[in-house]
């Protein structure tokens, strides 16, 4: 039989084939020798206590072999040799990246928050840090809180970035008519405008900042600054609007911290099955501006993207959903706005028209601006009602945190869902039998794209929930009821 690498794959001899070789080839020599006695093999022998040694060391390097050849190909591969052979098609393992966000540090103009500075989550009281040095300054604010000095015949007057925003008070006014004024003067910027019977306040979506000045007749009250925040170590902690508001390093002039929008979560390093499961993701990668390419681009030059969905109208005419002709739309869950722009930026065609709610402007390698359009998903918000009947525990004994292990496997299957993907009951009962004990279960799911919902019994069905192409299931422990 042919050993080694064969047209059939590598042909690895075992011990004992290895051995009876050996006894065979040492007889065969000595005979050719002169020897024609009798050559004692047993293993308690002399001569089989040599055999042996050099067959379980020949059987070794014949499993180095071994190994060496199935380090070659993904589906076998474990550790660095894992990561190298995937890499022939251009994937790399994800690393431990950390949960990033934008927050707009409040204080006074001027004042300098170090690199490093932390803040706290209100929820999970988990610290965050600042990626980089910021600086609370009315020429770089995210939020800006005005309040005027109640006179007549006076101009109010607020500049953005240059451009001059003016309401004159008349003969006669008051603080109502003054801020209504402002409000709808301001309007006009682009930015969110609000007042609450005191002041008035300005803020762009706290990630970018603009260049703010006004006219005497207005008292700054407020004034925010933005600035990027990561988790101390690698994380899949996302933040919810608001959820970064506790200042931990203490800072002279750095009054408060929050953030208006939501975090980007991060993720720990990828294991040996997810790697080999997106391998095939690789192939897509290395195209270039093709429909297949853009997701596994974006997901690898983007770090915190969950999962992209791309869509594209290469017809004459808008299509039912809106989209431009010869456009691409793109789904994505998870990254920051700019590096998710940079990153569509880089593999969409050139010429090609882009759709989506976000609108972020970059910078392209000659320094002209260039508008990137792409969508974040609609969130389902799924509720989960398990109702389970446990075996006697002379059977099999239910674990004392069985219920809390139950709903982490479900929260885990629920996050794995992705855009557009139904959620499918049966693999949720495949998540609930993991635990041991349970005779039978009562599952039952509610939904909404409404955060605030709160369902009634009547609103849980046995049945699978529809996800539209551009939505995404929403599971959270604090919507998981497990009894």
């Amino acid at each position: 039989m042919a050993y080694g690498v064969t047209p059939d794959g590598f042909v690895r001899p075992r011990l004992p084939e290895i051995r009876q070789e050996i006894v065979a080839d040492l007889r065969a020599r000595m005979q050719s020798a002169g020897f024609n006695g009798a050559v004692e093999t047993r293993p308690d022998s002399i001569t089989g206590l040599l055999i042996d040694t050099f067959a379980e060391r020949e059987a070794t390097l014949w499993e180095q072999a071994e190994g060496v050849y199935y380090a070659m190909y993904p589906g076998s591969a474990t550790g660095v040799s894992l990561d190298r052979s995937v890499s022939f098609t251009g994937v790399s393992r994800y690393l431990d990246e950390p949960s990033r966000a934008y927050v707009v540090l409040y204080g006074s103009a001027g004042t300098t928050v170090r690199a490093g500075a932390q803040i706290r989550h209100r929820v999970s009281q988990n610290l965050w840090a600042l990626a980089a040095q910021a600086q609370i300054l009315a020429g770089a604010a995210a939020d800006v809180t005005l309040q005027p000095i109640v006179a007549t015949n006076t101009e109010y007057r607020v500049s953005i970035d240059g451009q001059a925003y003016v309401y004159t008070s008349g003969a006669t006014t008051n603080l109502p008519q003054i801020l209504a004024g402002l409000v709808t003067a301001l309007s006009a910027s682009g930015l969110a405008v609000s007042s609450d019977g005191a002041a008035v306040r300005i803020h762009t979506d706290g990630r970018s900042a603009v260049a703010f000045t006004w006219s005497g007749a207005l008292n700054l009250a407020r004034l925010g600054s933005p600035a990027l925040v990561q988790t101390l170590q690698a994380s899949a902690e996302g933040a919810g609007e608001g959820d970064l508001d506790g200042i931990v390093t203490q800072v002279d002039g750095w009054t408060a911290v929050s953030n208006l929008q939501p975090g980007v979560a991060g993720r720990l390093a990828e294991n040996a099955a997810e790697l080999r499961a997106r391998y095939p993701t690789g192939l897509f990668r290395l195209g270039a501006a093709t429909l297949p390419s853009i997701a596994p681009n974006v997901r690898d030059r983007v770090a915190g993207v969950r999962t992209v969905k791309v869509f594209m109208n290469n017809t004459d005419e808008p299509d039912a959903l809106g989209r431009p002709p010869h456009s691409v739309h793109a789904v994505v869950d998870g990254g920051l706005d700019d590096e998710v722009a940079d990153a569509l930026f880089r593999v969409v065609a050139a010429g090609i028209d882009m759709h989506g709610q976000q609108s972020v402007v970059i910078k392209d390698a000659d320094g002209a601006d260039q508008r990137i359009r792409f969508d974040r998903p609609e969130l389902v918000y799924v509720w989960v009602r398990c109702v389970t009947t446990l075996l006697p525990p002379s059977e099999q004994a239910f674990p004392p945190d069985g219920f809390q292990e139950i709903a982490d496997n479900l929260a885990a299957v629920g996050r794995a869902f992705s855009i557009g993907e139904d959620v499918i009951l049966q693999r949720l009962y495949g998540a609930i039998y993991r635990s041991s004990g349970l005779a039978s279960v009562d599952l039952a799911l509610a939904y909404s794209t409404d955060a605030a919902f709160v369902p009634d019994p009547s609103d849980y069905h046995a049945a699978n929930v529809a996800i539209q192409d551009f939505q995404v299931a929403a599971f959270d422990m604090s919507r998981i009821e497990v009894t």
